[in-house]
């Protein structure tokens, strides 16, 4: 049985950082030569993942595997191709985007649009000088605009909306951004089709999941009246917040709550919903129906909702009430 090799701390916080990938540089840098590299690679303890990049299994255990997964392509892009930028899909993980792909393909840019063949799945783009970047953590990535631009002809339309409700919730992207990148995708190829998306992004949607129910809903033709918004009794008191919202008349609501563990942090989070549902529904005002990310795609999301506003005579021309 082989000695187990300590890894330098230091290289230990890169690797965490980089979803568990490091650079046969940041290898040397922090004093893991070739032989140590080879003892490791040997033993089973790290592995081979691109030329130059090698793969310590050193993750971050508070990130979820998906994020990690996503974050891996991104990394093994950047750290494959010298001095390249991280751009596209890939970019828009390193930036903190939601609701990307679970897979999709690394993808990197060179300056001043130099060309170096694509090599091991990782395809190197040829992107104009123009394009700006920033440094996430050691990282050259194309910023949220470009990114936004270069990745929609990769994406459907679910997932491209909910990236752009995503990067603008989190303040990643602001309106003068979202507006860069809807110019800058207009020169890119594939775009056709694609340009309304803009249009049908909205930045008051807390996760993926939510920007997928709005857009079920409005492919059936029963837009929410209203998004995130507070509902209070007579007295003017806080009963809770909602999702999505329909105004039924009369100071009654439908309320549709889009749950899931993966947008939520933990049992606490859990209860505090609760609470805040159990207030709202004891309101008597308030019907409201609870979803799960998997039941969107069951067929049965948008009848159950109709079912309660064809009860309710609901029409989406009925003037809705001030927040």
């Amino acid at each position: 049985m082989g000695v187990r090799v300590e890894i330098p701390s230091e290289l230990v916080v890169v690797a965490r950082r980089q979803a568990g990938l490091v650079s046969v540089g940041q290898c040397e840098v922090n004093g893991v030569g070739p032989n140590v590299r080879q003892r490791l690679i040997t033993s089973g303890q790290w592995s081979k993942t691109a030329r130059g990049v090698i793969d310590t299994g050193l993750t971050d255990l508070d990130r979820h595997p998906l994020d990690t997964g996503r974050l891996r392509i991104a990394w093994r892009g950047v750290l494959a191709v010298r001095n390249s930028a991280a751009v596209s899909v890939p970019a828009l993980a390193l930036l903190g985007a939601w609701g990307l792909p679970v897979t999709f393909d690394p993808e990197v840019g060179l300056p001043f649009g130099r060309h170096r063949r694509s090599r091991e799945g990782i395809i190197v783009r040829q992107y104009d000088f123009e394009m700006s970047t920033v440094i996430i953590d050691g990282c050259r990535v194309a910023t949220a605009d470009w990114a936004l631009a270069q990745a929609l002809p990769r994406l459907d339309r679910f997932t491209a909306i909910a990236v752009m409700d995503s990067l603008r919730y989190q303040g990643i992207l602001d309106d003068a951004g979202f507006e860069r990148a809807q110019k800058l995708a207009r020169r890119r190829r594939g775009i056709a089709g694609r340009h309304g998306w803009f249009g049908e992004s909205d930045p008051r949607a807390e996760s993926p999941p939510e920007s997928r129910a709005r857009l079920l809903c409005v492919d059936a033709g029963m837009p929410p009246d209203d998004l995130q918004r507070d509902l209070v009794d007579d007295d003017g008191e806080f009963l809770g917040r909602g999702d999505l919202l329909w105004y039924l008349g009369g100071g009654r609501w439908l309320v549709v709550e889009i749950d899931g563990a993966e947008y939520h942090s933990g049992e606490p989070a859990l209860r505090r919903d609760t609470v805040r549902q159990n207030r709202m529904i004891g309101s008597g005002r308030t019907t409201m129906l609870r979803f799960y990310p998997d039941e969107l795609t069951t067929g049965q999301f948008t009848p159950r909702i109709r079912s309660v506003l064809r009860s309710e005579s609901w029409s989406p021309t009925r003037p809705i009430p001030p927040r």
